[in-house]
């Protein structure tokens, strides 16, 4: 490059174009990774957008104030000039480092931002954390019709499974350069699902039902069947960036990773939802007993008319989508101060920390698509949303208490701020019958401290105690019948010679038989108490 870097680094954004370009984040080993994006060089004349070449990172685990200087709590390094500079890439977790492969570049000018060559679709970047080295590696694809053309892929919306060692790419846009000039332009949008197999080193692509969609939202849920993505907003038809008709949120894409498959879920007519919107960013957070999973939407533009959406505001505003029930939520919330409040951005990025922070970073800063950008001067662009709370704050506490459920919600879904959620379904059911397999989630586990063996144990004892107090009752009649039979028979009065007496006595034999009922005769053998005796006895010693 012509200059130092620190030099020329002005401000830092997650898209700081009307292209709608963004970095990238990926978090191994409470460390956070963000890399790519653009930033402005500023030149006599001009500032000129271009690729950040700056990999950041983040440790996690301990506190850190983002009131201070970016440079008090992350650190840099600079990309080497062989890799890309690429926004909207798959940067998808090694067992030693990170892969970094797709997505939108920016052409270089020798006299601004120096020399380095467009990313290749069979070709990805591995970053090594020991050594701080990358490396380039071939890739296989599978399913591909732009191979070794002028056209790449890129898109927000990655996620990353670690149990199955599998990432996936959806959706997004075709990219390429315009003639000799430095834009790079949009093309259609890309309909498909790329899924990278990390054993296997091969990245296949599946076209799917849903259409193109950009800029929109997913994220990745483990139910007790599956492994499930979660798909949300976003944009279609470039051209007028149409976000209303076919993206809004009542209608929820859902994948099943075990199936191949993808469903929709439909909210009822009259459901409470928020505008449709793109450009946002998304995070994840989950009851603590696993009942259920809060799927936060922050920042964005909101669509202003059906015709053309790039005449809408960006929005502050905060919504939560609850699973499984599928319910919408807008929350409230305050800031600590001015300064800790990101405001409305443009595509921001979302990372979910600690036990009850969400991690913002970057965005355009402006009011709307065509207004005018404020910088986020010295990369002082990181921001903290206290979910507990729902404050903006400036201070993060790793390992503080744990996620609490919005009271918000909870009227919504039940149970109490850790979980205990009773709804396992949407109240007017699955949109397709397949769902209601896909989407359960697992059994919450037993309260902290209940000890199952107890239980158990206790269960069983208090039978036995019961058969045993039984038993004992049943001993007890048996020796009291037997002492009653032992004793000397009473003498037999005669009857008396009163008709009246007679008749209200019964006869001399009628008293001699309830007599001998008495004495353990027909009464005793009513009760088996021998056979029941024996019967608990043999359970109480196996």
């Amino acid at each position: 490059m012509s200059k130092p870097l620190s030099n020329l680094l002005k401000c830092v954004h997650a898209v700081f174009t009307d292209q709608g370009r963004k970095h990238i984040v990926a978090q191994k080993d409470g460390i956070l990774y963000i890399a790519g994006g653009l930033m402005l060089y500023p030149s006599p004349d001009l500032g000129y957008n271009g690729p950040n070449t700056v990999l950041r990172s983040l440790n996690v685990s301990k506190g850190f104030q983002t009131s201070l200087d970016s440079v008090n709590y992350i650190r840099t390094e600079e990309i080497p000039s062989i890799v890309p500079g690429v926004s909207d890439a798959a940067f998808f977790p090694t067992e030693s480092g990170f892969d970094l492969t797709f997505g939108v570049w920016w052409p270089y000018n020798s006299t601004i931002y120096g020399n380095r060559d467009p990313p290749s679709e069979d070709q990805k970047w591995q970053y090594e954390i020991a050594t701080r080295q990358w490396t380039s590696t071939e890739i296989t694809l599978r399913n591909w019709v732009q191979t070794n053309t002028s056209t790449r892929v890129s898109s927000s919306m990655t996620v990353w499974i670690p149990s199955l060692k599998a990432g996936f790419f959806f959706g997004g846009n075709f990219v390429a350069t315009m003639g000799s000039s430095l834009e790079v332009v949009d093309l259609e949008e890309h309909n498909g699902l790329i899924t990278y197999n990390y054993a296997t080193n091969t990245w296949t692509n599946e076209t799917t039902p849903l259409g193109g969609i950009s800029e929109g939202g997913l994220v990745h849920i483990t139910t007790a069947t599956d492994e499930v993505l979660i798909q949300l907003g976003g944009r279609s038809e470039w051209a007028t960036r149409l976000a209303c008709d076919s993206r809004k949120f009542s209608e929820i894409n859902i994948y099943s990773v075990n199936q191949s498959k993808w469903y929709t879920q439909y909210l009822p007519p009259g459901a409470v939802a928020p505008t449709p919107r793109f450009a946002f960013c998304i995070a994840l957070k989950s009851a603590s007993d696993g009942s259920s999973h809060q799927i936060y939407i922050m920042g964005g533009l909101e669509a202003s008319t059906l015709v053309d959406a790039t005449g809408g505001l960006t929005t502050g505003t905060i919504w939560v989508l609850s699973i499984p029930s599928f319910e919408w939520a807008q929350l409230p919330y305050t800031s600590k101060t001015m300064a800790a409040d990101p405001g409305g951005r443009i595509s921001p990025k979302c990372q979910p920390i600690g036990e009850h922070y969400i991690f913002y970073y970057g965005g355009r800063n402006a009011p709307s698509y065509s207004s005018s950008i404020t910088c986020d001067s010295k990369a002082n662009a990181a921001f903290l949303f206290d979910v507990n709370t729902l404050t903006w704050t400036d201070e993060f506490t790793p390992s503080e208490g744990t996620y609490e459920i919005p009271s918000k919600v909870l009227a919504l879904i039940g149970g109490d701020k850790t979980g205990g959620s009773p709804k396992r379904a949407p109240a007017k059911g699955w949109s397709h019958p397949d769902l209601e397999t896909i989407m359960t989630l697992k059994d919450p586990p037993m309260p902290h401290g209940t000890n199952v063996g107890a239980i158990a144990g206790g269960t069983v004892g208090g039978v036995m105690g019961i058969a045993l107090g039984l038993l004992s009752a049943m001993i007890v009649r048996r020796r009291h019948q037997r002492r009653i039979s032992q004793l000397p028979p009473k003498p037999v009065e005669l009857p008396s010679t009163c008709a009246g007496a007679l008749e209200e006595s019964g006869s001399p034999a009628e008293l001699m038989e309830n007599n001998q009922v008495d004495r353990g005769g027909v009464r005793a053998s009513e009760l088996p108490s021998g056979d029941v005796g024996r019967e608990i006895n043999s359970r109480h010693w196996n």
